[in-house]
């Protein structure tokens, strides 16, 4: 009976001498941020208020990180950077990896503003002016915006981003080919900077229907193309048998 309490507690004080000891092995001696090559690099000011975002700290147990709360405090703080990473390297440093966001869409607010959009669709900041080289968004609801969120009920547009994407158009390629996205009850439409207008109905798969429109616009693949003319003015539009081109709606 001794000698197994005797086993007992050397059980229990070898479990608790390891996760001392584990404590100590993972404790986080090193915080620190990486960019990538758009930013400038940034001072030890600019990384300290990161890191203090982040609320990951010196001395903390290096599994106790919970990665989502860190990026959200820092995004939410700072709406121009987007955290790409947090990583660990073990035993006991972190590294915060962030990127700076593009600005993509701009939409007209009340009083005159306007809130400024990348393209995650989020809020990155409300300004008295735009840069007419970003891409117009009209149609959405832009009651109640807020620095660093996401656009409400935004989906149908982020899957249409997805198919701009796929067509290469990211980020400030989006905005130089198409300068307005205008949103009705039925139909996105995309205004390119050539003044064609892509009619495209909204559902759940428009992101293939970005990756059509412009296939026809551009007469590749199965898509016969548009006339010189089309790539000039007027819509391009989807019906049962297909895409076309017409001068007027």
């Amino acid at each position: 009976m001794r000698k197994r309490l005797w086993l007992i507690l050397g059980i229990i004080v070898g479990i608790a001498v390891i996760s001392v000891m584990a404590y100590c092995v993972f404790s986080i001696g090193k915080v620190d941020v990486n960019t990538t090559i758009d930013i400038a690099v940034l001072s030890q000011e600019e990384k300290d208020e990161i890191i203090a975002l982040s609320g990951i700290k010196k001395g903390k147990n290096i599994f106790a990180i919970d990665e989502d709360i860190a990026i959200e405090n820092i995004e939410k703080s700072l709406p121009t950077l987007k955290v790409i990473s947090i990583e660990r390297t073990f035993p006991n440093g972190v590294y915060i990896y962030v990127t700076k966001r593009t600005p993509v869409f701009y939409m007209a607010l009340s009083a005159g503003e306007y809130a400024i959009l990348d393209r995650e669709l989020k809020i990155i900041s409300i300004q008295n002016s735009y840069d007419a080289q970003l891409t117009q968004l009209v149609g959405v609801n832009a009651e109640n915006v807020e620095i660093g969120s996401i656009l409400p009920n935004s989906q149908i547009l982020a899957k249409l981003i997805k198919g701009a994407e796929l067509c290469s158009f990211i980020n400030a390629r989006f905005s130089a080919f198409y300068r307005k996205v205008e949103v009705d009850n039925s139909y996105i439409y995309l205004t390119s900077n050539t003044g064609v207008i892509f009619q495209l109905p909204i559902s759940s798969n428009i992101d293939e229907s970005v990756i059509g429109s412009y296939g026809y616009y551009i007469g590749t693949n199965e898509f016969e193309g548009a006339s010189e003319k089309g790539k000039s003015e007027g819509y391009i539009y989807l019906d049962k048998h297909g895409w076309y081109w017409k001068e007027t709606l």
